[in-house]
C-alpha cells in the first residue's frame, strides 16, 4: 500500500492546494466586484456638479459604474427619426411614457446619446420631435434590461429603455448609455427623478454567479484530491468505494 505522504505524491498534494487557494481568491474577488457595482449603482450622484459627456464616457465605452446618476452636459444634433415612447412611466401619481430622442453628439452623423425629454400621457398627444442643435444637462444612466416584452416591435412604444431597441431605428450608432434631462424639453413636463432605476437585486448578478462557480470548482479539486488519495491507500485492485462498504458492513456485523 504507497504512502500517500511519500515524497514522490507531494506534486499532486501541491496541485490541490494552489487550485484551492486560487479559486478561493478568485471567487472573493468576484464577490468584491459584485459588492463594490452594487454600491456604485446605489450611489447618489444627481445633485454632483455636472460634468461633460466626453470626460465620463465615449461612445464606444461600456457604461462606467461608478456614474449612475451623473449630471452630464451634451450638445449636438437632434436624430428625431429615432423617437420612441417608454411606457409605464409615473408623473404626480399618472401612469404615462417617457419620451426619448437620441441626440447626435457633435455632428450629426456622430454617436448618438437617447436623451428622455420628459413625460406624456399618451403618445397621440406628444409635441413633434425636436430638430436642430441642443445643448443640455441630464443624469446618465444605464441601458435598461428588466425582461418587459415588447408586444408590438413595430410601434414606437417600448416597455424600457433598451439600447438594442432604439438602434434598431436609427442609422447611427448609440452610446451605452442615456440621459434624463434636467428641464423638460419643448415644454414636457421633466422625468421624476424617483422613476429612475435603483440598484436592484440582479445588479451584476453575473460576479456573484462567477463567485459561485469559483468555490464550486475549488470544491471540485478537493473531491478529486480524495478520491486520488483514497486510490492510493487502497490495496492493488480494490476500489476504495468498495473497501469502505467492506468496513461498514463489518462493523455492523460487529455490533
Amino acid at each position: 500500500m504507497p504512502n500517500a505522504l511519500a515524497p514522490r505524491y507531494w506534486g499532486g498534494h501541491l496541485l490541490m492546494v494552489v487550485a484551492v487557494v486560487a479559486a478561493l481568491l478568485l471567487g472573493l474577488w468576484q464577490l468584491d466586484a459584485w459588492r463594490e457595482r452594487r454600491a456604485d449603482a446605489a450611489r447618489d450622484l444627481t445633485q454632483a456638479q455636472p460634468e461633460p459627456l466626453a470626460d465620463v464616457m465615449g461612445p464606444d465605452d461600456p457604461f462606467p459604474g461608478r456614474s449612475v446618476g451623473q449630471p452630464v452636459t451634451v450638445s449636438g444634433s437632434w436624430v428625431p427619426t429615432g423617437t420612441v415612447f417608454v411606457s409605464g412611466r409615473e408623473h404626480d401619481g399618472v401612469d404615462g411614457y417617457w419620451m426619448v430622442t437620441p441626440l447626435a453628439v457633435g455632428d450629426a452623423g456622430a454617436p448618438a446619446l437617447p436623451v428622455v425629454l420628459g413625460w406624456v400621457a399618451d403618445p397621440g398627444q406628444a409635441p413633434a420631435p425636436p430638430q436642430g442643435t441642443a445643448d443640455l444637462t441630464g443624469w446618465l444612466q444605464p441601458p435598461e434590461g428588466t425582461g418587459d416584452r415588447d408586444d408590438d416591435p413595430t410601434d414606437d412604444v417600448l416597455p424600457q429603455l433598451r439600447i438594442a431597441d432604439v438602434v434598431q431605428r436609427v442609422d447611427q450608432d448609440l452610446y451605452s448609455a442615456y440621459a434624463v434631462a434636467q428641464d423638460g424639453v419643448d415644454g414636457l413636463p421633466a422625468a421624476d427623478l424617483a422613476q429612475l432605476p435603483d440598484a436592484g437585486r440582479f445588479t451584476a448578478v453575473r460576479n456573484l454567479f462567477y463567485a459561485l462557480e469559483w468555490w464550486v470548482f475549488g470544491g471540485f479539486a478537493v473531491f478529486l484530491w480524495w478520491r486520488w488519495v483514497g486510490e492510493l491507500r487502497a490495496p492493488p485492485g480494490e476500489d476504495p468505494e468498495e473497501e469502505d462498504e467492506t468496513e461498514d458492513r463489518a462493523s455492523t456485523v460487529a455490533t
